[in-house]
């Protein structure tokens, strides 16, 4: 049986407290959180679009637009930031032929994150959700190969 928004939203009582569970549970399944699902999720919640999208788009971690098959995000906190975040992304960028924001590649979307709480082990870079650590310039070709 295959899992549907309203099935999901069911799992959850329809309380304030319950919606960022449901919004991330949502984006788990699905992989974002469009309009259409906006929608319904406001609907069960009694709220409006405005409200879930607003929510939805403050995370990192939860997205509103389908995304390309692998998604990489460099930590850019202060601590990566200081440690050579910008000559990986400069090196990423090269590697796979594209630039950070770009949303036209159809295999890779490059982003900027914010602190993922690992700053001893920054820098940081995650692949769907797969995290990196101590990543230098001279690692990124070795941590993208497998997604090549």
């Amino acid at each position: 049986m295959s899992l549907t928004v309203e099935k999901i939203l069911l799992e959850f009582s329809p309380r304030a407290e319950n919606i960022l569970p449901a919004i991330r549970q949502i984006s788990l399944v699905f992989g974002y959180v469009d309009e259409e699902k906006t929608g319904k999720i406001a609907d069960y919640f009694s709220v409006t679009k405005t409200q879930i999208y607003e929510t939805a788009s403050f995370y990192d971690n939860i997205n509103t637009e389908k995304q390309p098959p692998f998604v990489v995000r460099v930590c850019f906190s202060t601590h990566c930031a200081l440690s050579d975040a910008k000559k990986i992304i400069a090196e990423i960028e090269n590697i796979l032929h594209i630039k950070l924001g770009d949303v036209n590649h159809p295999k890779f979307k490059l982003e900027m994150m914010s602190c993922v709480g690992r700053c001893g082990e920054g820098p940081v870079v995650m692949v769907n959700g797969k995290v990196y650590e101590r990543v230098t310039v001279s690692s990124v070709y070795e941590m993208l190969e497998e997604y090549l």
